[in-house]
């Protein structure tokens, strides 16, 4: 009887690129254990040890808090603008690619779809979160989508788990922010389409306040004008494109961004 082999699972096809998503927040730079350059080294020696490969490209948010949905980030929304089918992702931790489990539980089915491999290699080792099946292939393939399955039922326990002390901590907070909020200055993250950051002096002390930017405001209300009347992403992003010179080139990722976001010409913590 032949022997079985570990755990080393071999991709459906060859592989094309290896990508490492890394993020760190800026209370977490100080602490050496999530730092960008550790977590590199962790994907860099996984990836050597596993593939006998280098990582094709790192994509990098520091600074950024891991509860900014994935799609509004620039390092992972640049991540998932240039993954196609067989290639390969990998995080240390789920909390680095996100610590919203709705969020994690919303982008893996998208990355199966396009038939990425994700790897957690800290958490998880090298049993996959998300391993793409073969065209028409249905029910379990082997033993292997055991081990998947229950890492993702996993992955949702610690996710939902870390999203509660999550929240636990901004309650504390959150009163103060809703203030700051209200009075037009910017809680952290990229200044959502329409408006623009500027610094304000304020003794030794600089605030960054949110400033609308009019052309671009007059874009936001025909889009949602536009989903009053029952239009979908697609349709908006195109007549808006057709009614405004500086949307000219404004895609339908774009336009689904803005209709899902929180912000809608009121900043909003939550």
């Amino acid at each position: 009887m032949p022997r079985e082999e570990g755990c080393m699972i071999k991709p459906l096809k060859q592989i094309n690129n290896i990508y490492g998503y890394v993020r760190v927040s800026t209370k977490e730079q100080v602490r050496s254990g999530v730092s960008i350059d550790v977590q590199r080294q962790q994907i860099s020696e996984f990836v050597k040890e596993k593939y006998n490969r280098d990582v094709t490209d790192f994509f990098v948010d520091d600074g950024v808090s891991g509860t900014m949905p994935i799609l509004e980030r620039g390092g992972s929304r640049g991540l998932t603008d240039v993954i196609d089918q067989n290639d390969i992702v990998i995080c240390t931790r789920l909390d680095r690619l996100s610590r919203s489990s709705a969020d994690l539980l919303s982008i893996i089915p998208v990355l199966q779809d396009i038939g990425i491999t994700l790897f957690f290699c800290e958490q998880f080792g090298e049993v996959p979160i998300v391993y793409p099946k073969p065209e028409g292939q249905k029910g379990l393939r082997s033993k292997f989508d055991m081990n998947e399955m229950a890492n993702q039922i996993m992955l949702m326990v610690l996710s939902a788990v870390a999203e509660i002390e999550h929240s636990t901590i901004k309650d504390r907070f959150g009163d103060g922010k809703v203030d700051w909020a209200s009075r037009g200055y910017s809680i952290g993250g990229s200044a959502p389409f329409g408006y623009r950051k500027e610094q304000e002096k304020h003794g030794n002390k600089t605030r960054t306040r949110l400033v609308e930017i009019p052309e671009e405001q007059e874009v936001l209300c025909t889009i949602y004008r536009l989903k009053d009347r029952g239009l979908g992403p697609r349709r908006i992003a195109k007549e808006v494109a057709s009614l405004h010179e500086c949307a000219r080139d404004i895609s339908y990722s774009k336009v689904r961004r803005i209709l899902d976001r929180k912000f809608q010409g009121l900043q909003q913590v939550a």
